[in-house]
């Protein structure tokens, strides 16, 4: 079996140190997503059909472009980065992870990455990935995972052949579940990755330690 790490974009108590790093803090409003781009109403609510369905319903196809507005950025920094029930991520990264296993199509479009005048803040290719929890396979075995209330587990395994993974558990919903085969070249190739032991993973998702 395989050990698997966490790549969030963010954990609770990492937030400031990874907004430091240069990567984007969602939860503090800085990234808009619109169909067509509106210089006037850059951040509109992420209110589409597309992006907002529930189980049983069909599934809308997503448009074939979208604009990620990026406010007070001059550039992109991220190779991934999470935004909902979506991830963000370059065109390059996305061939590394189907390289290694990554065959989840829950739809995709084309993000054009721009700051609040419109302007083009990079030349490389995004794309805004879905993600349907409800439609993932269960690959991953957490040993100590019923002895949580919580629902976090110390470990997790895999007997997949995949090294890239997606989790059905709401704790990882917002992250990828890597091998840890894979930790050298994720570092190597890729901009702010934050790799985590499932361990980390949830002293840094504490609650309870994140209020004292």
């Amino acid at each position: 079996m395989k050990k698997l790490l966490v790549w969030g974009g963010y954990a609770l108590q990492s937030m400031d140190k990874a907004e430091k790093m240069g990567l984007p803090r969602v939860s503090s409003g800085v990234l808009g997503i619109s169909e067509v781009f509106n210089p006037k109403k850059t951040h509109p609510d992420f209110d589409f059909p597309w992006s907002w369905f529930v189980k049983g319903q069909e599934i809308p196809p997503m448009p074939e472009k979208v604009y990620v507005c990026l406010k007070k950025a001059r550039g992109v920094t991220f190779d991934f980065l999470p935004y909902n029930d979506f991830f963000i991520m370059s065109a390059r990264f996305l061939e590394f992870i189907k390289k290694y296993g990554f065959d989840y199509d829950f739809g995709m479009s084309k993000a054009i990455i721009v700051n609040t005048k419109g302007e083009l803040l990079t030349n490389e290719v995004y794309y805004l990935v879905r993600i349907v929890n409800w439609e993932i396979e269960d690959e991953i075995v957490y040993p100590d995972l019923a002895l949580d209330e919580d629902d976090f587990s110390l470990e997790a395994y895999t007997n997949s052949d995949k090294d890239i993974l997606l989790s059905s558990n709401h704790n990882y919903s917002g992250a990828f579940m890597v091998s840890e085969n894979l930790k050298g070249k994720l570092l190597e190739k890729f901009s702010l990755p934050f790799l985590y032991s499932l361990e980390e993973w949830k002293e840094l998702n504490n609650l309870d330690s994140y209020w004292d």
